[in-house]
């Protein structure tokens, strides 16, 4: 008979009083190679990336998650250039900043980094420095920033598509050294700070952009600058910066929901401001490093949100203990969760051939119903209506996908009609798709992760319909050998990056549990296995290697069970409010999607969210 570790991976602890559950912090991670200021930063907490600090240096860094290592050497050194880099680790881009000599005060020149070189994208329509950029590689905006002339400050928004910047709406306020976090069409400016003759002006408001206009969010509790952000539109945190008076620098963490701010019960080590961060990070899980305490600090911390969780570093969720004080086992109980029924789609069906994105920014397309209607349809979430979106070239179902609204990818596929396995994949920019590279093997049922231009397609079934192991990874053009599946699998999910994935689930040749992580070259079993086996599972597809969410699929009978992963531990949360398979998913670790699926042919939706503080329970007999 298996024992307790064998089974959760872990030894039961004693305590003398129950542990205190954690609900967020601040710790330390490895020191970046340099003390600075105005580090640019772009990426993740264990994926991230750092460049052109004050000092006009045009090298950049890597973070793994523990420490930093040196990267690629931009083509033109800049500085001052704090917002000016968005993106993830291994497709980022950069924008603006300074370099001296005179007169190159403002940077015209954009480089995008691919995870191991710069290459020269489209030059911006200004000089800028101080720039603020949010999006993706090749679905960016950049608002305000300093123009040519160094007492003014510009509020003109430009959007990049991989290849050139275009014009679009002016944001309300100008102002530079802002924090932005969020995506092409969804995303938010909040503070800042504007120089102008005989007058310094600090900023509180906030602005949302949807990809067209600019409108008011919440203001922050204070005026604040040159402060970091990451995350979603309603799911987004802001840290440190400076204030106009008292204390001065700050190492405040706020949170927005997309309607207010509010402050979060941690506080960085060190006060900061002009620092880099994780800017793809999200709510619960990003990073800091370097900028002004004063002086220059070369400094890094990770940030975590585990409020539903005890400290992972005592206690998980679902783990055991003893109480050697009142000679108690006692465990952890799962924090509050809650399923809340969304919009319904246009089209009742299953066995989507991509579904992907945030839980107020997904993407279904493909599949059929029942009575074998293909559909090459695609439909389109805002948080609460689906709308039409661009269609497929022809009708899929049963593929593996990826990435964002603006920046999706969907690989291998059964088609319909001549019905066939092939290899094909598209891109999508939110509003219609483009052929990508061909896989270089048919496949269906495959698990996908990552981004458009870094994502990597897992397992699946090919043409002879045998279950396969093996990883192709996408670049954004051509797909080449990954590391292969430590168990292969089909019908799974995922979470995580081409450098820090995860799948879980799928079927072998019978419903498998079993969790593998992939750190971008080759996977690895993780000793604790889902406690509902199943396939046809969905997840939070753009949660972490550490935080998603798992959902619905095959027992051995449909299911309705939902599992929370914290990197360690999977607990079983709140019910789906149906039992479905075969449906979409999306959305991150604490606000999800699922929608559609089978059967009976399914076209509602539901949404996800994670929340609460944990518990502890003592384990008594009946």
């Amino acid at each position: 008979m298996a024992n307790y570790k064998d089974i959760k991976g872990f030894k039961v602890q004693s305590f003398s009083a129950d542990p205190i559950p954690s609900v967020a912090g601040w710790t330390a991670g490895g020191n970046y190679p340099s003390s600075e200021p105005g580090s640019a930063g772009a990426g993740t907490q264990t994926a991230a990336l750092g460049t052109a600090p004050p000092g006009y240096s045009a090298n950049s860094y890597e973070y793994n998650g523990t420490s930093w290592t040196s990267g690629g050497s931009m083509s033109q050194p800049r500085g001052q250039a704090q917002s000016n880099m968005t993106g993830t680790q291994t497709a980022a881009l950069i924008v603006g900043g300074r370099y001296t000599p005179a007169p190159t005060f403002g940077l015209v020149k954009t480089e995008e980094y691919d995870g191991s070189s710069w290459s020269n994208g489209g030059d911006y329509p200004e000089q800028l420095r101080n720039a603020n950029n949010m999006g993706t590689q090749t679905a960016a905006v950049n608002a305000g920033g300093n123009s040519a002339n160094p007492s003014v400050a510009t509020n003109n928004t430009n959007h990049y598509n991989g290849s050139s910047w275009t014009s679009a709406s002016n944001n309300s306020t100008a102002r530079f050294d802002t924090a932005l976090f969020g995506i092409q069409t969804a995303g938010v400016m909040a503070g800042g700070f504007s120089k102008n003759p005989g007058s310094n002006v600090f900023f509180d408001d906030t602005e949302e952009y949807d990809g067209s206009s600019w409108t008011s969010g919440g203001n922050l509790p204070t005026e604040n600058n040159a402060g970091a952000a990451s995350g979603t539109l309603t799911a987004g945190i802001m840290f440190g910066g400076s204030q106009p008076a008292t204390p001065g620098v700050v190492g405040t963490t706020i949170g927005y929901n997309g309607t207010s701010w509010s402050s979060l019960p941690a506080t960085l080590s060190s006060a900061r401001s002009g620092h880099g961060s994780a800017r793809s990070g999200t709510q619960t899980l990003t990073l800091a490093w370097t900028g002004s305490t004063p002086p220059a600090t070369n400094s890094t911390e990770e940030y975590e949100d585990n409020s539903p969780y005890a400290d992972k570093n005592t206690l998980n969720i679902g783990q055991t203990f003893y109480n050697t004080t009142e000679k108690k086992f006692r465990y952890t109980g799962e924090g509050a969760s809650s399923w809340a029924a969304g919009g319904s789609l246009s089209d009742a069906r299953y066995g989507f051939w991509a579904s992907f994105g945030l839980q107020t920014a997904a993407v279904a397309c493909g599949g059929a119903d029942s009575p074998n209607e293909f559909f090459a349809t695609t439909e389109e979430y805002d948080g609460s209506s689906w709308t039409s979106g661009g269609n497929i070239p022809t009708a899929l179902g049963s593929g593996g996908s990826l990435g964002t609204l603006t920046a999706g990818f969907g690989a291998g596929a059964y088609r319909f009609s001549p019905a066939a396995r092939i290899s094909s994949s598209y891109e999508y920019d939110g509003s219609s798709w483009t052929s990508g590279g061909d896989l270089s093997t048919q496949r269906i049922n495959s698990i996908g992760f990552g981004t458009q231009t870094a994502g990597a397609i897992s397992g699946g079934s090919n043409p002879g319909n045998t279950i396969i192991g093996n990883t192709e990874e996408y670049d954004g053009s051509s797909f080449s050998s990954g590391g292969a599946l430590a168990t292969a699998v089909r019908n799974g999910a995922s979470a995580g990056t081409q450098t820090a994935g995860i799948v879980f689930g799928g079927t072998t040749g019978s419903v498998s549990g079993v969790t593998q992580t992939y750190d971008g070259s080759s996977f690895s079993t993780n000793p604790a296995t889902m406690n509902a086996a199943r396939t046809s599972v969905k997840s939070g597809l753009n949660g972490t290697q550490t935080s998603t969410v798992a959902f619905g699929g095959n027992t051995g009978s449909q299911s309705n069970v939902c599992e929370d992963w914290n990197g360690t531990t999977w607990t079983t949360s709140t019910a789906l409010p149906a039992t479905v398979q075969s449906h979409g998913g999306a959305g991150t670790g604490s606000a999800a999607l699922s929608f559609g699926g089978t059967s009976p042919d399914r076209g509602d939706s539901f949404e996800y969210t994670l929340a609460g503080t944990a518990t502890v329970k003592t384990v008594t007999t009946s």
